[in-house]
C-alpha cells in the first residue's frame, strides 16, 4: 500500500524578513508632539532665529575676507597664514555657536585621528543637512560638494572656507577629476587638511547603511570611519527623497528644546594590498565595520 506524501508547509525561517525602505521617512507627529512644538516654538523660534541672524551677519564678512580672491578651482593650494586662521579657528567658533543656537547637544566618542594617521574621514549614515555639524567637530576638514552649492546665498561663502573638492554634473570628466583631487590631497603628507566624505552619497533614514561609493577608498590610504546618531525621542532631522521638506525639518528642529547628536570616531582602517587594488573590497569592509 502506497503512502500519500503531503507537501510540508513553508517554514517561517524561509520567509524573507521585512526590509525598511531607507529612502522613506514616515515619522508621524502625534497630537501631543504638535502641542509641544507649538508651545516651545512660541518662545524658542523667535529667539533662535534672532540669534542665528545676528551670528550670520557678524560672521559672513569674516568668511568673505578669508576667501577673497582665493581660487576655488584648478591647482589650488591649502590656505595659509591669516586666511587659514580666519577659515579654521574663527569659523570653527562660528560653527559651534551656530549649532548651539539651533539647539543641538553634541556628544563625541572616540578620538579623531591626525591627517597623517588617516587622511580621509568616512562619515555615515548620512541622513540630514544637519550632518554638517561633523565638520565642526572634526576640525573643519575639506569636503566633497557640488559646485552649484558655492552659489548658495550666504552659506556658499562659508563653504568656500572649507576649500571643498568640487563635483560638477555638467562636466563629463568630473568624476575622474574629483577622484584625482581627493587622491592628491590624501597623499599630501599632511599638507592638506583631512578630506571628509559621506560614502553613501545620499541621505537615508538611518535604518541601514547602503552601499558605499568608492571615491573615499580609491586612494588606498587609511580611512577613519565616523558614525552619526540622533538619539532623540522624536525624529525631526531626517531628510529623505520621500518625506518632509527641508523647511519643515528646520522648523520642527528649531521648535525642540534640544536635539541630541552623537559623533563616534572609530579606529582608522588600513587597506590591505588586495584592498588597495580593489577599492570595492575596502569600502565593503569599512561599511561592515561601521554597521556592527
Amino acid at each position: 500500500m502506497q503512502h500519500r506524501v503531503f507537501a510540508l508547509p513553508r517554514q517561517r525561517s524561509l520567509v524573507l524578513p521585512t526590509v525598511l525602505n531607507p529612502f522613506v521617512q514616515e515619522t508621524v507627529l502625534t497630537t501631543t508632539d504638535k502641542i509641544k512644538c507649538v508651545l516651545l516654538g512660541v518662545v524658542l523660534l523667535p529667539l533662535r532665529v534672532l540669534c542665528l541672524a545676528v551670528l550670520l551677519l557678524v560672521s559672513w564678512p569674516v568668511a568673505a575676507i578669508a576667501t577673497f580672491l582665493h581660487p576655488i578651482k584648478g591647482a589650488i593650494e591649502p590656505m595659509a597664514g591669516w586666511r587659514r586662521f580666519l577659515s579654521q579657528v574663527v569659523m570653527s567658533c562660528v560653527g559651534r555657536a551656530f549649532f548651539f543656537f539651533l539647539g543641538f547637544r553634541v556628544r563625541v566618542k572616540g578620538r579623531r585621528s591626525h591627517s597623517d594617521e588617516a587622511p580621509i574621514l568616512a562619515v555615515a549614515p548620512h541622513s540630514s543637512f544637519f550632518d554638517g555639524i561633523v565638520t565642526i567637530v572634526a576640525g573643519l576638514p575639506s569636503t566633497v560638494s557640488r559646485s552649484e552649492n558655492l552659489a548658495t546665498p550666504v552659506f556658499g561663502r562659508f563653504l568656500r572656507c572649507l576649500q571643498p573638492v568640487l563635483v560638477s554634473r555638467l562636466d563629463p570628466n568630473s568624476r575622474k577629476n574629483t577622484i584625482l583631487e581627493i587622491e592628491r590631497r590624501a597623499t599630501s603628507g599632511g599638507k592638506w587638511p583631512q578630506v571628509l566624505i559621506f560614502p553613501e552619497g545620499t541621505c537615508t533614514n538611518r535604518s541601514c547603511l547602503i552601499t558605499f561609493k568608492q571615491g573615499a577608498f580609491i586612494p588606498g590610504v587609511p580611512v577613519q570611519p565616523v558614525l552619526l546618531r540622533y538619539p532623540n525621542q522624536l525624529d525631526t532631522v531626517t531628510w529623505t527623497w520621500q518625506g518632509r521638506k527641508a523647511r519643515t525639518i528646520l522648523l520642527l528642529t528649531l521648535c525642540q528644546l534640544y536635539t541630541n547628536i552623537e559623533i563616534e570616531f572609530l579606529p582608522p582602517q588600513i587597506p590591505s594590498e588586495d584592498e588597495m587594488k580593489a577599492p570595492a573590497l575596502f569600502a565593503s569592509r569599512v561599511r561592515s565595520t561601521m554597521a556592527t
